[in-house]
């Protein structure tokens, strides 16, 4: 009779039993769920962190001008004048906003400069410009704005390492139609430089910049890096035409001379 009993009577805790355990099983179930978006929370900021670190703790990516690009997708190269020389960038000394006017005793005029050509041996004197010290502070500009003065560095690998110009805005764009052929090659010295043969618009327009800029620098501006930073015929007394041919040279590799080379011709 007790037997009967107990299984007569076990019907009602099994019961009670089921939804109390199908309860702690979803309990433990959302705990779970919690604990995992909690955890892959924390690992998505992590590696935001780590990203934003990466991008901005050496300074290399964050001082380093964006690569400027023509709207058909060629590297854009620039003629700008060079307004004064600026030395390599000191993080200690950092200071925020947009590219000051050289002060007015740094500024490379024909006067500063003081070109004076020496026909007899063909070569020329000049005075030795020196970088303006508060612009030390100022990283690189890191947009290559063809209308607005900026601060750049060196192409890479290219001496003097860590030197950098301040540019006004661009004088002339070497687009397509102004470049009939341009070839790297090696001068008598062993000196690699990039020979470019231009077009009659841009033989004009090449002559109207360096007349406005005689016996003074101007930059050759490759994409947001400098790649040479030549005076204006400084060996004659006066301006004379290119005649359409201009040589680019400064401390070229073979290797940065042929890019030079292809990116003027696009």
């Amino acid at each position: 009779m007790s037997r009967c009993t107990v299984v007569a009577d076990s019907p009602a805790p099994i019961e009670v039993l089921i939804p109390e355990a199908r309860h702690r099983q979803r309990q433990r179930f959302r705990r779970s769920a919690i604990l995992i978006s909690i955890v892959a929370l924390l690992v998505g900021a992590l590696v935001a962190f780590l990203i934003t670190a990466a991008s901005s703790g050496s300074g290399t990516t964050h001082h380093t001008s964006k690569p400027a690009t023509a709207a058909d997708g060629r590297t854009t190269v620039l003629i700008r004048p060079v307004r004064c020389l600026a030395s390599p960038y000191a993080a200690s000394q950092r200071k925020s906003g947009p590219v000051p006017a050289c002060a007015a005793q740094y500024l490379l005029t024909a006067a500063a400069l003081n070109v004076s050509p020496a026909s007899a041996r063909g070569g020329y004197s000049s005075t030795t410009p020196k970088p303006d010290p508060a612009l030390a502070g100022y990283p690189s500009s890191t947009r290559d704005s063809p209308t607005r003065t900026v601060l750049l560095g060196g192409l890479a690998g290219s001496p003097p390492v860590g030197q950098r110009w301040v540019l006004g805005s661009s004088q002339m764009r070497l687009s397509a139609a102004d470049v009939e052929s341009a070839s790297a090659q090696q001068n008598q010295t062993g000196q690699w430089t990039v020979m470019v043969h231009l077009s009659s618009g841009g033989a004009a327009t090449l002559d109207r910049v360096a007349e406005e800029n005689f016996h003074q620098f101007v930059a050759i501006d490759m994409g947001g890096r400098v790649v040479s930073t030549p005076i204006i015929q400084p060996t004659q007394t006066s301006f004379s035409s290119f005649d359409g041919a201009m040589q680019i040279s400064g401390s070229l590799t073979a290797s940065s001379a042929r890019a030079v080379a292809a990116a003027i011709k696009g």
